[in-house]
């Protein structure tokens, strides 16, 4: 399997380096993301899932609609294609 590759927003896209969660990895390549609790109980890092899929490393308590992810609870099985809100 190739390695991950992450794409933001139509823009920025970078290759996942095996960090606990996307979150992380956004945050590695020094890309805004919004989170609060790390820990999948409030949402702040909610963010519309485009194309891929993720795997989640820990469970959620937040619903979530189909085309959405929690940064701060999953890591990338594909090439993923995520869009991060607007300020």
């Amino acid at each position: 399997m190739s390695i991950p590759r992450i794409k933001v927003n139509h823009f920025h896209t970078f290759y996942y380096q095996y960090e606990p969660t996307v979150l992380d990895s956004l945050e590695a390549q020094e890309i805004p993301a919004p989170y609060s609790c790390r820990g999948g109980y409030c949402g702040c890092c909610k963010v519309r899932l485009i194309d891929g899929d993720v795997e989640y490393v820990q469970e959620s308590l937040v619903d979530l609609n189909d085309d959405e992810i929690l940064t701060c609870c999953c890591v990338p099985k594909t090439h993923i294609e995520i869009e991060l809100p607007e300020d």
